[in-house]
């Protein structure tokens, strides 16, 4: 599996890595030019209660993560440099809602790269878009040329047919970009382009859909199963990849962005400063039954087996709903500092997809390590991998806040990287790598450190039917 944290400016450009691996040649959808990435795209009609509505903001950074996954708490003590700790066991629950994650038996590698603007590949993802809606309108003009009542009946039967096929394949299509990726044969950028444009032709697809069901409607005798096809398109979307594109339509870079993958298996994070929040979306392909078939207690189950996943959820949450069809349920559950999103496969299923949005400061001082150095107090609030991290920065002299300091990462043996820089508050967001990491604050010429801050074990959400939270 591959941990590699991104970050996405206006189309992205890969500069060189200062460390990582290396990547296979190109794959042939995305050719062998320096084209950078851009993350998935939404109908703009398209309702989403997970969606933020209004431009975001973001800024170009870099971030560092790590590889070999170290799932250790943090223990109580004090280290060489006169760093503090709190270790405790029972953290404020707010920070510990679970989580779906990929399995818990995974090797890591990393990536950190530096990026800038280029306006590349956005041609591309429009591309796609223009060549599925110019389809789209010759399927609707096919229909409507039709001679006669039956073989409209036909034409749009045959239409609705080509839909599920083309979904197949986006689906055999994601899974594919998404296992190259894990096996190192897919960089970071190809990735993403790939799941831009499978996000795009999903979304034309859903509009012929919705066309193809106003004409059956109009067709007396036609009977077409348009909402569960276009239900289940809407897989292909989630928070990170709609918060990464709306920043490109507003015409600033998202922020950064966590990518982890395995086989089948994709974990996406990202943090929107600007708005307070914390994103996160996880696909696990190999928990969804694609065969299996919907009854009558179908929603029921998916809405129990989500509450029982995520309890704390359930705890705080405000509402429910759930919306399912053939095989395949989504929950939508908001909650006191968040929302999330599930959707449960059928049968015998589980949750295979997660969406969450979560306030920033829902996230608790548990696993908090400081230090006090050259007059500045720094403390790290840390979390799990992929999760928010909050570094401040305090003048011990004046007790206020240090702003405009420079904040590095560096995981493991691994060179400090540039993350970004404290607010007004002297605080920055940034995603946590996966092993121990060192977090250095730069106020020319004051320097100070925290060392060997521990990502925590991901509470992971229990299987069905059992308390065990190390879920695979």
């Amino acid at each position: 599996m591959r941990v590699l944290p991104v970050l996405l400016a206006v189309a992205l450009l890969i500069a060189p890595a200062t460390a990582g691996f290396a990547v296979a040649g190109a794959s042939p959808a995305t050719g062998a030019d320096d084209r950078p990435a851009i993350l998935t795209e939404r109908s703009p009609d398209a309702v989403d209660p997970l969606r933020e509505e209004g431009p975001n903001r973001g800024a170009d950074a870099v971030l560092v993560d790590a590889s070999t996954v170290r799932q250790t708490g943090t223990e109580d003590g004090t280290d060489g440099n006169g760093t503090t700790e709190n270790g405790s066991d029972a953290p404020a629950t707010d920070t510990w809602i679970n989580v779906l994650s990929a399995p818990s038996d995974s090797a890591t590698s990393v990536s950190i790269g530096h990026h800038r603007a280029d306006l590349g590949p956005a041609s591309r993802i429009e591309t796609a878009r223009t060549t599925a809606s110019m389809r789209t309108e010759a399927a609707i003009a096919h229909v409507r040329a039709a001679n006669s009542s039956g073989e409209r009946q036909r034409r749009l039967v045959a239409a609705e047919a080509e839909v599920r096929d083309a979904e197949a394949r986006l689906y055999e299509r994601q899974r594919a970009a998404i296992d190259a990726h894990a096996r190192g044969e897919l960089s970071d950028r190809e990735l993403f382009i790939e799941l831009a444009e499978i996000s795009a032709t999903a979304d034309a697809l859903r509009t012929r859909l919705d066309v193809l069901a106003a004409l059956a409607a109009e067709t007396s005798g036609t009977s077409l199963e348009t909402d569960s096809l276009a239900f289940r398109l809407s897989v292909y979307d989630g928070p990170v990849r709609s918060y990464a594109l709306e920043t490109l339509r507003a015409g600033e870079s998202p922020d950064r962005i966590y990518v982890e993958t395995r086989e089948d298996v994709a974990v996406l994070a990202a943090i929107d400063a600007d708005d307070g929040e914390y994103l996160r979306e996880v696909y696990r392909g190999d928990r969804w039954d694609r065969d299996a078939a919907g009854d009558a207690d179908e929603s029921e189950r998916a809405l129990e087996r989500t509450l029982a996943a995520y309890p704390r959820v359930d705890d705080r949450s405000l509402s429910a709903d759930t919306l399912g069809t053939d095989g395949l349920t989504r929950v939508n559950v908001p909650f006191e500092g968040g929302r999330l999103r599930t959707f449960v496969s059928g049968g015998d299923g589980d949750v295979f997809i997660e969406h969450q949005r979560r306030d920033l400061a829902s996230f608790s001082d548990s696993h908090r390590r400081s230090t006090t150095q050259d007059g500045i107090e720094v403390t790290v609030d840390a979390t799990y991998p992929g999760g928010p991290v909050r570094v401040t920065a305090m003048d011990v002299e004046s007790g206020e806040p240090v702003s405009n300091a420079t904040i590095t990462v560096a995981a493991g043996d691994d060179d400090s990287v540039e993350v970004g820089s404290t607010n007004a508050e002297g605080r920055l967001w940034i995603l946590s790598p996966d092993r121990p990491y060192r977090t250095t604050v730069v106020d020319d010429p004051r320097v100070a450190w925290v060392s060997e801050v521990t990502p925590v074990t991901p509470p992971r959400i229990p299987p069905p039917e059992s308390g065990n939270e190390d879920e695979s």
